[in-house]
């Protein structure tokens, strides 16, 4: 039986995503910290959603950062993150950055607006009004700025 599966075509898909949500971070030529961002923003979002809804974001994201996102995931009935304002998605995000080994990086963006551009950057995998449910998971203020 023959696969189907290529590291390379893993790694390329891997590979365009980074480039695409670097250049609309405004940082193209920092693909490490824009991976950091990533982890961070997603991270947070998973631990503050639903597990059953956690799982079904991870699906359809390309195989590489399926493992980003899975990485240190612990199983819990309810979510772990109770942030409800945006203040709060922030510094939980800005304490993962940290955590993985980024400090005072210039951003050229507010934390808010990256934050809503790597939400609105799983555009591209998910089907339907997923992006949209993942959405309504969120606060308010959070909702409304991923528009």
């Amino acid at each position: 039986m023959a696969s189907h599966l290529s590291f390379d075509k893993f790694a390329k898909e891997a590979y365009d995503y980074v480039n695409d949500l670097a250049r609309d971070l405004g940082h193209p030529e920092e693909k490490e910290r824009v991976l950091i961002i990533w982890r961070a923003v997603m991270h947070a979002l998973r631990d503050r959603i639903h597990m059953g809804e956690a799982m079904q974001l991870m699906d359809p994201l390309p195989t590489i950062f399926r493992g980003i996102y899975a990485e240190n995931w612990k199983y819990n009935e309810k979510p772990p993150n109770t942030f409800s304002s945006i203040e709060e998605m922030k510094e939980e995000v800005k304490s993962l950055q940290a955590q993985y080994g980024e400090e005072d990086f210039p951003w050229k963006k507010p934390t808010e607006e990256i934050i809503s551009i790597t939400i609105n950057s799983l555009d591209r995998f998910l089907q339907g009004k997923q992006l949209q449910h993942l959405k309504d998971q969120l606060p308010k203020e959070v909702k409304e700025l991923a528009g």
